[in-house]
């Protein structure tokens, strides 16, 4: 996996991960769920103050027991942490798994004394299956909580992941510094619809719930939520923003520069994220960006960009080196985005394929070539408005089927 750059989208990065902002602990233990041995249970909590929350789930019409009860908990709010555990999604597990899910919440809050009520609770692995209870119960008691505990968190949450993936930043403003941390897990079932795989952000910023819970919506929009591994949408899929305000600095709800600002660092965050849920994706080897400008508005601009990165095949012809630009059309075409087929561009990373609907004479030897590069860019222009959005996925590799064919064996 990559390492976070120094500087991200004009930031300091800081090292801390999910962690790094004033006031949160967490950890991580192997409890035993994940035959591996590897962590696979672990918390992140706001030790003093509870948190101003909000959340996406997953659209899944079949759902973990942790999406129904975290659901519940953010409306009711306020929240402290999450607990979480990786190897057992607990899902389609009935009034049992729900029961259990509740037990595991209970444990926690006891053990580290912490209303039960404000703690959630994130289940990811196999489907299908009960939580085993005793272990968890045993990870909770040897589990402990500290400020260094940020890489423990990243790895503890992960399934068939590459690498952990962890960021933090500071952000400068007018009346002090604060600071943002993410975590996040996905490897396959990497298809998100207002959520994503597992995705936990913090801030020492005091927010509003109105503020927090509309900012984040827009950055899981241009992030978490355009991405694809395989088009296939977990039912565990939790995005996870807790604001605890341990700085002491304030971002106001007005438009003023400390709010651009402030979004612009959790914007930068969710994306670094997101793509690194790619580029860990199981069996990807390149990362694939298309960008869609010139559309009538950023909706059509962004479904359109995901339909040709969860396009198969224009996943199987970027890992195979195949100058086939023409599945990118294929695909735009079956995007249910409305355009004129003779004005638009097309581009494979800086080669004009496609000029206002006329292929190009180009050299195929270079736009192979681009598409065996790590990361892939292609640029979509439909000419017919002023918006853009872009969209990342991963190419479709033989080992991905070997991965998804020995899953439980």
């Amino acid at each position: 996996m990559h390492e976070p750059p120094a500087e991200l989208e004009g930031f300091r990065v800081i090292p801390g991960g999910v962690l790094a902002p004033y006031g949160f602990v967490g950890g991580a233990v192997s409890a035993g769920i994940k035959p591996s041995g590897d962590l696979d249970l672990g918390a992140i909590l706001s030790t003093r103050t509870p948190c101003v929350a909000t959340a996406t789930f997953t659209t899944n019409r079949v759902r973990g027991a942790s999406v129904d009860i975290d659901r519940d908990r953010i409306e009711a709010g306020p929240i402290r942490g999450v607990v979480f555990n990786s190897g057992n999604a607990n899902t389609y597990t009935g009034d049992g798994g729900y029961d259990d899910a509740l037990a595991f919440i209970d444990a926690f809050a006891q053990k580290f004394d912490v209303p039960e009520a404000e703690i959630l609770v994130a289940s990811t692995g196999v489907i299908g299956f009960r939580l085993p209870m005793a272990k968890v119960f045993a990870g909770i008691e040897s589990l402990q909580l500290t400020r260094g505990g940020g890489d423990a968190v990243a790895r503890g949450m992960l399934t068939t992941d590459a690498g952990p993936k962890a960021v933090a930043i500071e952000v400068p403003l007018s009346t002090g510094v604060i600071h943002i941390g993410g975590v996040a897990k996905g490897a396959g079932m990497v298809h998100p619809n207002m959520a994503t795989m597992f995705a936990f952000l913090t801030t020492d910023a005091e927010l509003s719930d109105a503020y927090a819970c509309g900012i984040f919506r827009s950055a899981v929009a241009a992030s978490f939520n355009s991405i694809s591994v395989d088009g296939d949408q977990s039912t565990s899929d939790t995005a996870l923003f807790l604001a605890n305000g341990e700085s002491r600095v304030g971002v106001a709800d007005s438009d003023d520069g400390d709010a651009r600002l402030f979004a612009s660092g959790l914007f930068a965050v969710c994306r670094w994220l997101a793509r690194e849920i790619v580029r860990g994706g199981e069996g990807v080897t390149r990362v694939i960006e298309v960008k869609v400008s010139g559309a009538p508005d950023v909706e059509a601009a962004r479904q359109a960009a995901r339909k040709i990165t969860s396009s198969n095949l224009v996943k199987t012809a970027i890992h195979g080196g195949d100058p086939n630009w023409g599945r990118v059309v294929m695909a735009l075409g079956n995007s249910g985005v409305d355009f004129d087929p003779e004005r638009i561009d097309i581009s494979i990373g800086d080669i004009p394929v496609v000029v206002s609907g006329e292929p190009t004479e180009y050299e195929e030897v270079s736009v192979a070539a681009h598409f065996l590069e790590t990361d892939v860019q292609i640029g979509v222009a439909l000419n017919d408005g002023e918006a853009t959005a872009t969209a990342w996925g991963g190419d479709l590799s033989a080992e991905y089927v070997a991965i998804n064919s020995e899953y439980m064996t």
